[in-house]
């Protein structure tokens, strides 16, 4: 693991970006599906998606995590080769942000992704042979390491920060970790 300083200036810009774009003035703010919501009290987010380029087998995992003011936490980026759909490359997503949080210290978390599909498989155990199977179980058993933990779907809206950070690293190598 390598803590890149380009990895946290990117995270924080973009972060700085998303909290200027979603606030407005108090008499004007109404809640919508398409803003990014904070976690209850005592609950950490993250926010995960899989980026893949078009040219190579390349795909990028990335998540990052913020608190209930949405002040950025922490951020994590895995280059990873292969050809996968995009369910299963969500799923990665999701697996790796786990282990992440895990080994951070989280115990409390809202995983929140875009991928509807991906999520019903892993609450309702739908997916449970093949490529898909084997990466659900494997969150299963990460979920175990947490007091609380709940797998949410976003719209890709409220999903911008993660999603413009999977896709601006798909450049990287190496895996990037930032923590505050």
């Amino acid at each position: 693991m390598s803590e890149d300083p380009t990895t946290y200036a990117t995270a924080h810009r973009l972060s700085i970006e998303f909290i200027s774009a979603n606030t407005t003035p108090a008499h004007t703010h109404s809640l919508s599906s398409t803003h990014w919501c904070p976690p209850l009290h005592g609950k950490l987010k993250f926010n995960g998606d899989g980026a893949c380029s078009t040219y190579v087998w390349k795909r990028e995992l990335r998540a990052v995590v913020r608190n209930v003011h949405g002040d950025l936490m922490g951020a994590i980026s895995v280059p990873i080769t292969g050809c996968f759909t995009a369910k299963i490359t969500k799923l990665l997503a999701i697996r790796e942000s786990l282990q992440f949080a895990w080994e951070a210290g989280y115990d409390s978390l809202v995983v929140e992704t875009d991928a509807k599909n991906a999520i019903n498989d892993i609450v309702y155990g739908t997916e449970a042979f093949g490529v898909a199977g084997g990466i659900i179980n494997d969150i299963h058993m990460l979920s175990r390491n947490f007091f609380s933990l709940s797998f949410v779907f976003a719209p890709r809206l409220c999903n911008t920060v993660a999603d413009r950070l999977a896709k601006f690293a798909l450049g990287s190598v190496s895996i990037d970790i930032w923590l505050e």
